[in-house]
């Protein structure tokens, strides 16, 4: 019967608490709310900043050189051109278009404080080039030259969180700005989403509430730590960095941001990594992965075979049916190239119509087993073209690691080829 009255009691204390129970909940509430708000602003800032230093990484990878402005005249007309390095890009979304399409953050390059690229649409569903910076942007990052996250930009009549960072050549001068923005509205359904359920719970079971937002504000948090990890990493050129798997494992927004995280890294690696026509490695990507391969071969003893590849009379085949159908000739070759690599290493792009092929944990005579066979079907596979077929032929310089470092199996190889080429080409020399 005690037992029974204790209980009674206890219960009817828990409900004389509920009052200020309840009223200490509001004020957690109150206060989680504000610091997850300012929280996640801080976050997005700094996702945004990181997402700007990515932008400005890619536009270097993809277009080096400094950024200028060209003119040119029709009559009384003159017109204006934006160029990095030697490309024209005032027309050219393709970049920004990407950006956008694998974060979700919109892009804008400024010349000055005008509009030159940009993934913001208007009404009419255009992009709206040409029209200028916020003037208290072109006051505090134009023209002082310091990057600088708002919360409140309006633009086109829509609220944004923006980052703008001024972008300046290579002799330090500025040119105009990167601008990465998020719809503030994207972040406040966000936060809104987030916090309902903070508040659900507070309502039914205060104290318990309590203790699962702490522990899920305290997972939140890393989760965002890692991911910003990751971007950091990305940011910098390792475009090899993981990201934890604790993040993918969640079943919230944060998930979802990891794998387009992710998606992101894969695209960036394929633009940087990846030649455009063949998607074999370019020369850049492939001289680090011969470095990765020697290194390896150094520390096992196994060995590996490098060889360099040219297309024979490729001159020609431009010349005769078109550099279009030449290119269809690289991306068939390529294709072959790397159908012969496949799990035995890798292909790369090495300039023009030559190749370099790296044969891992393979001597001599293993590559050349695999080099005639390729041969083979290179000599009995048509290239066909809307009114012509041609076949093709190429030249193969052979080096094996045996006592030699990268730069001298690269001579090696260039040696064997040039003999190859003076020896009627259509062969192979090791």
């Amino acid at each position: 019967m005690s037992k029974h009255k204790r209980g009674k009691i206890y219960y009817s204390m828990q409900a004389m608490s509920l009052l200020p129970i309840l009223l200490y909940g509001v004020l957690i509430i109150f206060f989680s709310t504000y610091s997850f708000s300012k929280t996640l602003t801080h976050e997005v800032a700094t996702g945004l900043e990181d997402s700007a230093r990515l932008c400005t990484s890619l536009f270097d990878a993809a277009y080096p050189g400094d950024y200028h402005l060209e003119e040119s005249k029709s009559g009384s007309h003159t017109a204006y051109a934006l160029y990095k390095g030697d490309t024209n890009i005032t027309r050219d979304h393709h970049l920004v278009d990407q950006i956008k399409a694998s974060t979700g953050v919109d892009v804008t390059l400024f010349y000055q404080d005008t509009r030159i690229l940009t993934t913001i649409t208007n009404w009419n569903n255009q992009r709206i080039i040409g029209t200028g910076a916020p003037s208290i942007v072109v006051e505090e990052v134009l023209a002082k030259n310091v990057a600088k996250f708002y919360d409140n930009v309006i633009i086109n009549g829509q609220t944004y969180f923006a980052y703008y960072m001024p972008l300046t050549n290579s002799d330090g001068q500025v040119i105009g700005m990167l601008f990465i923005g998020k719809p503030a509205q994207t972040v406040l359904d966000m936060v809104n989403t987030s916090i309902y359920p903070i508040i659900w719970v507070g309502i039914v079971a205060m104290l318990i509430g309590g203790c699962i937002s702490f522990t899920y504000a305290k997972n939140f948090v890393s989760a965002l730590q890692k991911l910003k990890i990751f971007f950091i990493r990305v940011s910098t050129g390792n475009l090899s960095a993981e990201l934890d798997q604790t993040v993918l494992k969640r079943e919230d927004e944060l998930s979802e941001i990891g794998r387009t995280a992710l998606s992101m890294q894969s695209s960036l690696r394929s633009l940087v990594e990846l030649d455009t026509l063949t998607e074999l490695y370019n020369r850049r990507s492939g001289n680090k992965k011969i470095q990765e391969t020697y290194t390896t071969a150094q520390k096992t003893g196994k060995p590996f075979t490098l060889v360099i590849a040219d297309i024979d009379y490729f001159k020609k085949i431009n010349d005769t049916y078109g550099h279009h159908n030449g290119d269809i000739v690289l991306t068939n070759t390529a294709k072959l190239l790397k159908k012969y690599t496949r799990g035995t290493g890798y292909a790369i792009r090495w300039g023009g119509e030559e190749f370099l092929l790296v044969f891992e944990n393979c001597d001599m005579p293993q590559a050349l087993e695999h080099l005639n066979a390729l041969q083979e079907e290179l000599r009995s596979t048509p290239h066909q073209f809307e009114d012509a077929e041609t076949y093709i032929t190429m030249t193969f310089g052979v080096a094996c690691n045996n006592n030699m470092d990268v730069i001298q199996l690269l001579h090696t190889a260039d040696e064997k080829l040039y003999e190859g080429k003076n020896n009627g080409r259509n062969c192979i020399i090791s």
